[in-house]
């Protein structure tokens, strides 16, 4: 556990000895009598649950004031929970080695391979700007080549020489990446107006209608492409390439929403030593309570103390450990928590999240898997060091997803990492690698599957029942042919279409961003998009709802006007 950074930062980590009640800081005590303080409890500390934290008390402090510095005027507690020994969530990394390893050639800050959420963009401002203001070093990835591979040989490459690789570009796929672009552009301004918006948004629903974004998210990709002109090749070749990779999803099962999101890719970077030191980051800045390695067994709706009092909720670790909470951010996947809710919760959707499998592998990549005399890029093998640094496959038989150069060692070898929807297998290794010193493997719920959405008011879901047709008799009566009508219509509403149409109202009962009065649910946003930043603004979303309940519940809110 990384505790030495949140004692730079100033932020209360009891991870150890914790007492049998919490102990909670919400800074200088104030009279109950004149501003009583609220405490929030953050069920996960991924990017959803640290950026609530950290925006919440962001949207607390007095105007223009830094954090931590003066009282808040609303006074407020929070803690994060997570049964996790360390922040950051789906943010993950693998170190490839220790810091004392002899071998001094690699870089401390490149011992760090992202397992996921690999890289954030330049107008992801709520992680760059955070990543600027908490110091952290950004590493810069524009410049990495890449290449597409259909398993039998390479489609195409990209060139050191941008304007070769456009002009190869414009030779195979004419002018669809331009249609594309602007598809892209105007859904990015749709989603970038968020961060120009006071707005808060009680649903998905909601969220999407206000920026423009139903039409995307309730049409899959291959739908969407097509319809818009966009050439088959160039959806297959590239599009499906990119939602392979980042959603482990083919074009024909993922809204068009998520399709375009992985294509605004330009500006990638990353943070030397893990993106996961942006969530540190946040909850260190938040002044939250952490209590890493503590599961969450029961949570339960309390009665209100008094008449006009909101009720309170009782927290209860698997240790037995009891706390009272005005108000609780779920901030992990509903389904993974198993936790015990006495509140009243809706039924819960099924929700399918993709398993991917990350296999880091250093020794020698073996260029004769690639090449052949047949290949249309190059009938020679390369060098290693033109050898692309990321090989992403179409939707064809090609053995893995993704093959990505993580670093490039001294002695020739390569630290990669391969993602693929199965574990590999010995023989594929011994044909991808002429050498390999080690293998490692990580599988992971990486994200939901992105469906298209059937939003409130729109037809979607199971299928209607055909029509019943009752042949004509003159014999029997009209009101016999209605009940044969009746009761055959009634057989057609199949267990399984009850089963649709119970999952469809459960979708749209999570779709709430306030799943019942005093829970929030961060994750109600992914069906919409899955994204580390995506996952901040639902967090900053939330801390807006919150913020507005503490300030509407406050009873001197209008003696402070500022």
């Amino acid at each position: 556990m990384r505790v030495g950074y949140f004692s730079k930062m100033g932020a209360a980590v009891t991870a150890f000895f914790t007492p049998s009640t919490f102990q909670l800081s919400g800074g200088p005590s104030t009279p109950k009598e004149l501003v009583p303080t609220k405490s929030v409890a953050i069920i996960g500390a991924g990017a959803g649950g640290t950026s609530a934290a950290y925006y919440l008390q962001k949207l607390l402090q007095p105007e223009g004031e830094p954090l931590h510095k003066h009282q808040l005027l609303y006074p407020t507690t929070i803690t994060i929970f997570d049964q996790s020994d360390k922040i950051g969530g789906r943010c993950q990394v693998f170190f490839t080695t220790n810091p004392a390893d002899p071998e001094k050639n690699i870089p401390e800050e490149e011992l760090a391979i992202e397992v996921g959420a690999s890289i954030f963009v330049k107008v992801n401002h709520h992680l760059a700007d955070s990543s600027k203001d908490f110091g952290l070093k950004v590493k810069k990835l524009d410049d990495e080549l890449l290449a597409i591979w259909d398993g039998d040989k390479f489609l195409f490459m990209e060139s050191s020489w941008k304007l070769w690789s456009l002009l190869k570009g414009l030779a195979r796929w004419g002018f669809a990446p331009l249609k594309l672009n602007r598809l892209l552009k105007s859904t990015l301004d749709n989603l970038l107006s968020f961060y120009s918006s006071p707005a808060s948004y009680s649903s998905i629903h909601e969220f999407s209608t206000a920026h423009n974004l139903r039409s995307e998210a309730s049409i899959l990709s291959s739908e969407y492409l097509e319809s818009h002109g966009i050439s088959k090749q160039y959806a297959e070749e590239v599009v499906e390439v990119a939602t392979r990779v980042n959603y482990g999803s083919n074009l024909d099962d993922i809204h068009a929403l998520g399709a375009l999101v992985t294509m605004a890719a330009n500006d990638a970077q990353q943070i030397q030593g893990g993106n996961f030191q942006i969530f540190e980051g946040m909850v260190a800045k938040s002044g939250a309570e952490v209590r890493l390695e503590t599961k969450i067994a029961r949570i339960r709706k309390l009665a209100p103390q008094s008449e006009g009092e909101e009720p309170q909720f009782e927290v209860t670790t698997t240790g037995g450990q009891k706390q009272i909470f005005d108000y609780i951010i779920l901030a992990a996947p509903i389904e993974s928590t198993n936790i015990d809710f006495d509140i009243s919760l809706p039924p819960q959707p099924k929700v399918h999240y993709r398993t991917i499998h990350a296999t880091f592998v250093r020794g020698n990549v073996n260029p004769s898997y690639f090449y052949t005399p047949s290949s249309p890029v190059s009938s020679s093998t390369p060098s290693a060091k033109d050898f692309p640094t990321h090989i992403l496959s179409t939707n064809s038989h090609a053995e893995f997803t993704s093959l990505s150069i993580q670093a490039r060692l001294s002695n020739g070898e390569t630290i990669t990492k391969i993602f693929s929807p199965e574990p590999l297998s010995i023989d594929l290794l011994d044909r991808l690698y002429s050498n390999r010193t080690w293998v490692k493997h990580k599988e992971w719920k990486a994200y939901p599957k992105l469906m298209p959405i059937a939003f409130e008011g729109e037809e979607g879901g199971a299928e209607q029942p055909e029509e019943v047709v009752v042949e004509e008799d003159e014999s029997v009566s009209s009101e016999h042919k209605q009940a044969v009508f009746e009761k055959k219509h009634a057989k057609q509403k199949t267990q399984k279409e009850e089963e649709q149409e119970a999952q469809k109202k459960a979708v749209e009962a999570w779709g709430q961003v306030e799943v019942v009065p005093g829970v929030f649910y961060v994750n109600s946003f992914e069906p919409l998009i899955s994204t580390m930043e995506t996952e901040t603004i639902a967090g900053k979303n939330i801390a807006r709802l919150v913020r507005d309940r503490i300030v509407g519940h406050c009873p001197v809110e209008k003696r402070l006007k500022r």
